[in-house]
């Protein structure tokens, strides 16, 4: 078959992406080589014979459509100043992306942020192609790791910092565990199914609290140095990551921490009591300051710039302005029917609310006002429980919804969000979600813990 039969079929759809892609690395590689000898191929061109240097825009735009966002962005660009040209165009990045998303993207398009900043399409773009390339074929990119027997209880929080290379895990056995996630997996290649490992932590502190530990913050996530863990025994306490995992502060709260998150040198923690503290380890074991903004149990904190949100038993949001030192809203109704709100994910494009009967919540990041109810797992018969959203990530292109069922949605962070695919947990009712650099990583009520680690990460013998 002659290249133009592969361009007019490519257009047709009549030959399979892959051999679009062989014929393509063919003419990449006369390209570079006429390029390396220096030849005089503009002199001694052939009209008769089509070429990917003067081929029509059109024709190599329709090539690019097959060919995946990372190879377009850090192969083809680069193989010649008329490819970079081309591809440097962002209508274009805009078009692919907004093709991925039935032209529904960002998701709240007429935001402030969208007057100030410009949407980097071509990194969107990118991002939503290897992500989804990744988890669609998990297998194939990752390794699935279920770490059991090393919490005797449930591991009901999980943090992953330092680019995903440190997983920290604790529990209703009171204990807390340091994980080198890169040396968790076994390193064999052939390896692609779920792996059942007695790995052990690489720190383990079994008395690390007097009472269960429910949740994890660190000081800066991809550079952390101290892990802040908040505990049904009244305090939270501040590890060392430097120094052999030692507590270095306890924080006395009064009544159980059920929530913590950090911003700057503050410590925030939710309490039992319906009160948030706010501690600074440079100030001592007491609160700098308290506010008191909800009727019941705070359960989940989230930090954004200088703002704190706050969720509550009592199915409402509150915002708190640390700067200001005042709360800007205390009364923000999750229109929820007998659920009650479970993780918060925040970012400049959405404020993104999940609860317990696998709804996610859709508001203003700006102005904190209610958006609209995407229903991610419908409600079951009466006679089945319903799905908790225990986590929700989400980055500029793409969201990881979790359920306490042990599925796991992987969408588009559109409006609304569009599924490309999911993925299961082997163990079951899973506590927790986080996700760092590619590692995925979830607690569960079978004291395990389960790792999704790209292959690519690890380093061959």
């Amino acid at each position: 078959m002659t290249e133009s039969l592969i361009f007019f079929h490519s257009l047709t759809g009549s030959v399979t992406m892959s051999e679009i892609f062989e014929s393509v690395k063919e003419e990449l590689k006369q390209i570079e080589n006429e390029l390396d000898t220096n030849t005089e191929c503009c002199s001694m061109y052939d009209s008769s014979k089509p070429s990917l240097m003067d081929m029509p825009v059109e024709i190599i735009l329709k090539i690019c459509s097959f060919l995946d966002a990372h190879f377009l962005k850090y192969t083809l660009s680069k193989v010649c100043q008329r490819f970079e040209d081309i591809l440097a165009d962002d209508h274009l990045w805009k078009y692919w992306v907004h093709s991925k998303t039935n032209g529904c993207f960002p998701t709240l398009p007429l935001l402030k942020i969208w007057d100030e900043t410009q949407i980097d399409w071509e990194a969107v773009c990118v991002e939503m192609d290897v992500e989804m390339k990744k988890w669609t074929n998990v297998k194939e990119t990752t390794r699935h790791i279920v770490v059991k027997d090393v919490h005797f209880a449930s591991v009901d929080t999980v943090l992953l910092v330092n680019n995903g290379e440190i997983c920290i895990s604790g529990g209703r056995d009171r204990g807390m565990a340091l994980w080198n996630v890169l040396e968790i997996s076994p390193h064999d290649d052939s390896d692609n199914v779920t792996t059942f490992t007695d790995a052990k932590p690489k720190q383990i502190r079994h008395d690390a609290h007097a009472g269960w530990v429910w949740d994890l913050a660190a000081d800066n996530i991809n550079s952390a140095s101290t892990i802040y863990s908040a505990s049904w025994d009244n305090t939270v306490k501040a590890w060392d990551l430097e120094a052999g995992f030692e507590c270095k502060q306890s924080f006395r709260c009064g009544m159980s921490a059920l929530s913590v998150a950090t911003v700057d040198h503050e410590v925030i923690a939710g309490l039992y009591s319906k009160k948030i503290l706010s501690f600074d380890l440079r100030a001592g074991p007491s609160p700098t300051y308290a506010y008191k903004p909800h009727k019941g149990p705070v359960l989940a904190l989230q930090t954004f710039n200088n703002m704190i949100a706050s969720l509550s038993e009592d199915k409402t949001m509150a915002v708190w302005d640390r700067v200001a030192g005042k709360l800007l809203l205390s009364d923000v109704k999750i229109p929820t029917d007998k659920a009650y709100p479970v993780c918060i994910s925040w970012s400049p494009s959405a404020l993104y609310v999940g609860d317990s009967k696998g709804c996610l919540h859709l508001f203003n990041p700006e102005d904190h006002t209610y958006i609209r109810t995407h229903e991610i797992w419908p409600e079951p018969p009466i006679i089945k429980p319903s799905s908790k959203i225990t986590g929700c990530y989400q980055s500029s292109g793409n969201m990881i919804v979790c359920s306490d069922r042990g599925e796991i949605k992987f969408m588009y962070n559109c409006y609304p969000p569009l599924e490309y695919t999911n993925v299961r947990s082997s163990t079951f009712d899973v506590t927790q979600l986080r996700y760092l650099n590619g590692v995925l990583v979830v607690g569960t009520c079978d004291s395990a813990l389960e790792f999704w680690v790209p292959k690519d990460r690890y380093i061959p013998h």
